[in-house]
């Protein structure tokens, strides 16, 4: 069941929607006559950010990631932005707990609330994308760390343990990567529609959403940093493991060629053809032949060791 809430300030309302369901949807169409595909992105899982502008309001998807402990994934969390004149609308499923905990706090702190009494639903937005990017930092720091601690166990001789901490903490770069791919792309249209907009008090000389394409380009360029560290730490921990396959391929092969004229030699005395095997009716025969393979096994050891190959 969708749980509605809504804060006052002087100038705008912020409401907020959490875990949409139809009949939370059709009250918004009845009161604000959104467009049918907004409601249908808020009712469904997106896949990228967006923003769709109309006349009188603007539509904004944004994908934010969330770490989910169990399955030690990057996750997206959506939160739909509907912004008017003198309303802002959030709608989300509660999987920011960053997000809730400031609508809770705007929601109990009067004076908090008193603070924005010259303030405008854009100038919230800013404050809540604002948030919402910071708590992106500390993630990344966790993910900087994960890679510090491969790249410890690669050189200490751990390199097969860590096959799989690779592919995971992988696999959260490159979702990091598509979660926050156009987020810099939104924010500057964003900017450019209530810049242009006669229903946002926001100027044309206003600078301060720009922060937010600054945070949104610092992250994704650390991210790719990430992104080829990864990869790098990947093809090194690849190469120690290719290393030590080829060195113990190359003992084997070595025991093998020592090996086989010894088992030649064991072979041919051990045909049937009796009267023609020499040291056979000798009382030292047997000591002979192992005298022989003895001394062509050392032989052999003395060439490889000479050509450095043990």
């Amino acid at each position: 069941m969708a749980k509605i809430q809504k804060i006052e300030f002087e100038h705008f309302s912020w409401t907020s929607i959490e875990n949409p369901d139809e009949q939370a949807m059709d009250e918004l169409v009845a009161k604000y006559r959104f467009h049918p595909l907004d409601i249908a992105d808020c009712l469904s899982p997106s896949y990228r950010s967006k923003i769709d502008v109309y006349p009188k309001y603007g539509f904004i998807v944004f994908l934010f990631p969330v770490y989910i402990s169990d399955g030690r994934e990057v996750a997206p969390a959506e939160i739909d932005v509907f912004i008017g004149k003198n309303y802002l609308i959030t709608v989300h499923r509660g999987d920011i707990k960053v997000f809730t905990d400031f609508f809770n706090l705007f929601r109990m702190s009067h004076d908090l609330r008193n603070k924005y009494s010259d303030k405008s639903p854009e100038k919230l937005m800013y404050e809540i994308v604002h948030k919402l990017l910071l708590y992106c930092f500390p993630m990344i720091d966790h993910l900087n760390e994960d890679c510090d601690r491969i790249e410890k166990a690669i050189f200490s001789g751990k390199e097969r343990a860590m096959v799989q901490e690779i592919l995971v903490i992988r696999r959260n770069i490159t979702d990091f990567r598509k979660i926050m791919q156009v987020h810099k792309n939104v924010i500057k249209k964003a900017i450019t529609y209530f810049k242009q907009s006669p229903y946002f008090v926001m100027k044309k000389t206003d600078a301060y959403f720009e922060s937010l394409v600054d945070y949104s380009k610092e992250i994704w360029d650390t991210l790719d940093n990430l992104k080829e560290r990864i990869e790098a730490l990947q093809q090194t921990n690849e190469s120690q493991i290719s290393f030590q396959l080829s060195d113990i391929m190359r003992v084997l092969t070595t025991i093998s060629v020592i090996t086989f004229p010894v088992t030649l030699i064991a072979a041919i005395f051990g045909m049937n053809t009796i009267h023609a095997m020499p040291f056979i009716d000798s009382q030292y025969g047997f000591w002979y032949i192992l005298g022989i393979m003895i001394s062509v096994a050392i032989a052999m050891m003395i060439v490889f060791k000479k050509k450095g190959l043990m």
